[in-house]
């Protein structure tokens, strides 16, 4: 099962323009660049909302310690990137706001580009605010360099992702360990705090790079996500059906599929499998219509309709059960957006092969 929380505020912040306020900016991102004075980088700050994980993992009777956690931002584009680099995700360790300003304001007005309501490289809420470094506690560390600003973050937990030359730059970072962290009280959340590694930062291992993700604040539909996955409980008990095989060259079918859901909600998906082509047998009932249980080992995937892009990858949390009715799967419409149309596929691994099933019957849109 996969269940997923948007970012509650996300900023980013600068040390080269250290009272900049970006709060409402529609763009993230991970800069460095070499000026006079030294190498400079930029920050990003992001934070969700983790009161309703509780009720989420009590409704489907889940551990947290059985819960995996990801980090998703989505990659608008990429400038000068190095061969490799590393992202890290750290646990903030004070509180923070998001602010009202831009880095990137489509206008000259000057009263957007002044504003400093917010966390800055400096400051955790603004102009006459608390600086990042005004008190240390044990266990955390300001920036990595000598200049104060920058976050404040625990070292004891840091989760990061790397990257290769041509490898996918959206990032999706395992965070369970912060998650848990947060569940269990260890510590408060006050959000994450993503860096490119600091011990990789030098003009020769990064030239002028910059990474842009799509912010909370975006208009389109790659907003960042937290995702929370957990194996489902598997129940694979036919009953009185047979298994379909690759021998009967399978037709996968939707029982009972309305084709329209409504946002943040859970779903049942009712799932059925006949031959393609059944033997004629000499009886009142078509053969067209004896319904197979699918193989135990099928997957469903789901992707954006509208540019083919993977929103739920096939993987252990989207494993297809089995009762004596036929096949089934759950699942949750909150990372999808309303008003759009979305679909499903299959993979199903036989004993000897994969098959890989998509159909535009399987198309449904999410409603508000």
């Amino acid at each position: 099962m996969i269940w997923s929380i948007p970012a509650l505020q996300n900023a980013t912040i600068y040390e080269s323009d250290q009272y900049r306020n970006t709060g409402l900016d529609s763009i993230l991102e991970l800069k460095k660049e070499t000026l006079s004075s030294g190498i400079h980088e930029s920050r990003i700050l992001i934070k969700f909302d983790l009161t309703s994980l509780s009720a989420s993992l009590s409704e489907n009777n889940v551990s947290i310690n059985n819960v995996t956690s990801s980090l998703r931002l989505y990659n608008v584009q990429s400038f000068e990137l190095p061969k490799s680099y590393t992202v890290e995700a750290k646990i903030v360790s004070e509180d923070w706001s998001n602010g009202s300003g831009y880095f990137n304001f489509p206008t000259t007005d000057i009263t957007y580009s002044s504003i400093t309501d917010g966390v800055t490289w400096k400051t955790t809420s603004g102009s006459g605010s608390l600086y990042w470094t005004s008190s240390l506690n044990a266990g955390t560390t300001s920036s990595f360099i000598s200049k104060s600003g920058g976050g404040r973050w625990y070292t004891s937990s840091i989760a990061s992702q790397s990257f290769n030359f041509k490898s996918n730059d959206s990032l999706d970072i395992d965070v369970s360990n912060i998650v848990k962290a947060w569940y269990t009280g260890s510590y408060d959340n006050y959000g994450f705090l993503v860096t490119l590694k600091n011990s990789e930062i030098t003009s020769v291992n990064y030239p002028d790079t910059n990474i842009q993700f799509y912010s909370s604040f975006t208009t389109t539909v790659f907003e960042p996500q937290l995702y929370i996955q957990w194996a489902d409980v598997q129940t694979y008990a036919t009953g009185s059906l047979s298994v379909i095989t690759k021998e009967d060259d399978p037709i996968i079918y939707l029982r009972s599929f309305e084709g329209v859901y409504q946002k943040d909600t859970k779903v049942r998906i009712l799932l059925g499998s006949r031959k393609k082509f059944p033997r004629p047998t000499f009886s009142q009932n078509s053969s067209f219509s004896t319904m197979y249980a699918l193989p135990a080992n099928t997957y469903y995937q789901i992707k954006d309709a509208h540019n083919d892009q993977i929103i739920v990858p096939y993987s252990n949390y989207t494993k297809i059960n089995t009762n004596s009715s036929g096949s089934y799967f759950d699942f949750y419409t909150t990372m999808l957006y309303p008003e759009r149309y979305y679909k499903f596929e299959f993979k199903v691994n036989y004993s000897e092969s994969i098959e890989y099933f998509n159909s535009n019957d399987f198309l449904f849109k999410i409603i508000k």
